[in-house]
C-alpha cells in the first residue's frame, strides 16, 4: 500500500490478495493516526477499493473517493511516479530480494527525506518545517550553525 501526497508518501507492506477491511485498517492504522482523516482518496479500482465496505467508511468520514480509469494508471499520476522510485529504492537497498518488507521503513525515509525536483525540498521538510536528524547529521554542520559559530569567533 503507498499512500502518497505532496508533502510525505508512506509505504505498508501488504498481499496482493488483501481485502478491503485490511487495507482500511491499514489505512487508519498508518495514514489516518498521523494525519486525520484525509478529505480525498486517489485509487486505482481494484476490488478492495471499489467494495461497498471501503465505500462506506470513507463516505462515513466525509472522504471523497476518487478511482483513475481503467487501464491508465496515468491518472493517479503521483501514486505512479512515487511507486516507481520505491521499487528503485528496493533494488538499489535490498541485496536480498527477501528482505525487501524489513527495508520498507528506511526506504519511506529515504524517499520523504529526498529533495524533490519540483521543489528543491524534501517532503520531511515541507511537512515539518526541518530537516531530519539522520546518522549523518553530527558530520555535516547546518549552515545555520556555522554562521553563528563564524560570528561567535570573529
Amino acid at each position: 500500500l503507498v499512500v502518497s501526497d505532496p508533502e510525505l508518501a508512506h509505504f505498508a507492506a501488504c498481499k496482493t490478495t488483501i481485502i478491503a477491511e485490511q487495507t482500511a485498517e491499514l489505512f487508519l492504522t498508518n495514514i489516518v493516526r498521523l494525519h486525520g482523516i484525509p478529505s480525498a482518496i486517489i485509487s486505482d479500482r481494484g476490488p478492495r477499493f471499489t467494495s461497498n465496505f471501503w465505500t462506506k467508511t470513507w463516505q462515513q468520514y466525509g472522504s471523497r473517493l476518487h478511482l483513475s480509469t481503467v487501464y491508465h494508471p496515468q491518472s493517479d499520476g503521483q501514486t505512479e511516479r512515487t511507486n516507481q522510485m520505491m521499487e528503485k529504492l528496493i533494488r538499489t537497498a535490498c541485496t536480498d530480494p527477501a528482505q525487501w518488507e524489513d527495508a520498507l521503513p528506511l526506504i519511506e525515509f529515504a524517499y520523504n527525506n529526498a529533495p524533490s525536483a519540483t521543489t528543491t525540498q524534501s517532503p520531511f521538510f515541507l511537512n515539518y518545517g526541518i530537516d531530519p536528524t539522520t546518522p549523518l547529521s553530527p558530520l555535516i554542520e547546518n549552515p545555520a550553525r556555522r554562521s553563528q559559530r563564524l560570528v561567535e569567533n570573529l
